[in-house]
């Protein structure tokens, strides 16, 4: 962080301890970078934004997102619809997979506390997404449970720290 703001880390190391005050613009760039990130929007000062590019790649990465967190949000009403996941999936969210028996699923969780499915597998047969998509349905729904329950547990945790 001292490097991003142009400061010292000894200066960073006494704002984190509250040994003397942030100035008001490195405070300002401070809270627009956690806004971001709350907001689960990719943003890096020491990067070069890739977005920046063009608008319309703005738009359509922007459209893209929605489009798969609406597709998203109508698989897990479908599965809810069903009476909620059948088959009993593990879900190891350090390791970005779900499994059951000789199936797996394995995705990465997004800053804005949803899901993208990346792949799935089987060790006792061929993939067939036809024959098992009730089954990765379910392993969608048990991510997004899971993910749910540790942001939960993380905002509870948060809400301790809180000084009332």
């Amino acid at each position: 962080m001292s490097q991003l703001l142009g400061v010292s880390l000894r200066s960073a190391q006494r704002w984190a301890y509250g040994e003397s005050d942030i100035p008001s613009a490195a405070q300002r760039a401070i809270e627009a970078w956690c806004f971001l990130h709350h907001l689960g929007l990719p943003w890096r000062p020491d990067g070069y934004p890739l977005l920046n590019l063009e608008p319309k790649l703005i738009n359509d990465q922007l459209r893209l997102h929605k489009d798969n967190t609406k597709q998203l949000t109508d698989l897990l009403k479908k599965v809810q619809a069903r009476g909620g996941p059948a088959a009993p999936w593990s879900v190891n969210l350090s390791a970005r997979k779900a499994t059951l028996e000789n199936m797996w699923v394995s995705f990465y969780p997004l800053p804005d506390g949803g899901f993208a499915p990346q792949s799935y597998g089987r060790k006792d047969r061929p993939v067939d997404i036809m024959r098992d998509q009730l089954l990765i349905e379910d392993a969608f729904a048990c991510i997004a449970g899971e993910l749910t329950k540790a942001r939960t547990k993380a905002i509870e945790a948060d809400w301790k720290l809180v000084d009332i």
